[in-house]
C-alpha cells in the first residue's frame, strides 16, 4: 500500500509515522513508533473538508468518547488529537496488533475451504465465545457507565492487542449522555449487526449496543451474521450450548426492553467462566500474510 506521509502539526518529533495500515470511506489509519519508547500507535485520519459537517462531527465524538473512556481497560485508548499541514484531523490511539474479529473471521473462513491438509494450524486457542463475550460486554457496560453509547458495534470494530486482550474501538458513531451531545440518527451503523429499531429511526442506546455486540459474537460463534435461528445451527462444531442460547436470546431479542443490560450479561456470563490464574487472553488466531 502506497501513500505519502501526511505532515502531522503538533505530533512529538519522537513519533515517527511508519507504513499505512489500511483506509475506509472516512479515514486513513497509519502505524507510527515511539523512536524513544520503540512503541507503537496508530494514527487514524480523517479529511475533514470546508462544509463537511458530519465528519467533524464524527471526529469530535470520537474523541470525547474517547476521553471519557480513558480508564476503562477494554477501550482502545486515545493519547492525542492534532490536525494534519492540509486540515486532515487525526487521533493518536493505541496500536492494535493482532488484528480485528472481522480479520479472525475471514481468516477462518479462508481456511475451511482449503483442503485439510493445506489448513494453518491454529498458533494457540481461539477463545471460547463465553469468554470473549464476558470481557466485550464488561467493558461496554463501563461504557455505558461513563455515558458513551458506541451505535456501531461489529466485527471490524473489536481489536485484539499484543496478548490477544479484546478491545471496543471506532467510536466516531458515539453518543455522549448527559453531554448535551445529539446523536446521528439512522447514519453510520452496519447493517448486519443493528438493533431492529435502528432501521426505524430510533436513535443509539443501550439496548441497541447490547443486540450489536450479541450479533457480532454470534458472527464470530456461527461463522454467518445474525439471522439464522439456532435450529438451524447444525454441525458439530457450533451446536449452541445452554448457556449461549440462554444469554443469546436475551440479548437478541426484538423488543429492546426484553434485552438484558450490558452488565447483567457480563455478570452472567463471568459467573458461568471456569476460574484461571494469570493472563487469560494469549491467543492470535493465524492469519496469512496479503500479497
Amino acid at each position: 500500500m502506497n501513500a505519502d506521509r501526511p505532515q502531522l502539526i503538533g505530533l512529538p518529533t519522537r513519533i515517527r509515522l511508519i507504513e499505512p495500515l489500511g483506509s475506509g470511506s472516512s479515514c486513513t489509519v497509519w502505524r507510527a513508533r515511539d523512536t524513544q519508547s520503540g512503541r507503537d500507535f496508530a494514527i487514524k485520519l480523517l479529511p475533514i473538508r470546508a462544509g463537511d459537517a458530519l465528519a467533524a462531527e464524527r471526529l469530535q465524538r470520537e474523541a470525547r468518547a474517547l476521553s471519557r473512556l480513558s480508564q476503562v481497560e477494554g477501550a482502545i485508548s486515545l493519547h492525542q488529537v492534532g490536525v494534519a499541514a492540509d486540515g486532515t484531523a487525526w487521533l493518536l490511539l493505541d496500536f492494535a496488533p493482532s488484528g480485528s474479529l472481522r480479520d479472525c473471521i475471514q481468516a477462518r473462513a479462508e481456511d475451511s475451504a482449503l483442503p485439510l491438509s493445506l489448513r494453518l494450524p491454529p498458533a494457540a486457542p481461539v477463545p471460547r465465545t463465553q469468554t470473549l463475550a464476558a470481557s466485550l460486554f464488561l467493558t461496554l457496560a463501563e461504557a455505558h457507565s461513563a455515558g458513551v453509547i458506541h451505535g456501531d458495534i461489529s466485527p471490524a470494530n473489536i481489536l485484539f492487542g499484543e496478548s490477544g486482550q479484546p478491545l471496543l474501538a471506532d467510536f466516531g458513531m458515539a453518543s455522549l449522555l448527559g453531554g448535551g451531545d445529539g446523536t446521528l440518527g439512522v447514519v453510520g451503523f452496519t447493517p448486519a449487526y443493528a438493533a431492529p429499531e435502528r432501521f426505524r429511526g430510533a436513535p443509539p442506546d443501550r439496548a441497541s449496543d447490547v443486540f450489536a455486540l450479541a450479533a457480532t459474537l454470534w458472527h464470530w460463534e456461527f461463522s454467518q451474521p445474525h439471522g439464522i435461528s439456532f435450529a438451524e445451527v447444525r454441525s458439530n462444531d457450533s451446536e449452541p450450548t445452554a448457556t449461549q442460547r440462554r444469554w443469546m436470546m436475551g440479548a437478541l431479542s426484538e423488543l429492546p426492553t426484553e434485552r438484558p443490560d450490558a452488565q447483567i450479561l457480563a455478570d452472567s456470563l463471568n459467573s458461568r467462566l471456569p476460574r484461571h490464574k494469570g493472563n487469560r487472553w494469549r491467543w492470535k488466531y493465524p492469519r496469512r500474510d496479503v500479497e
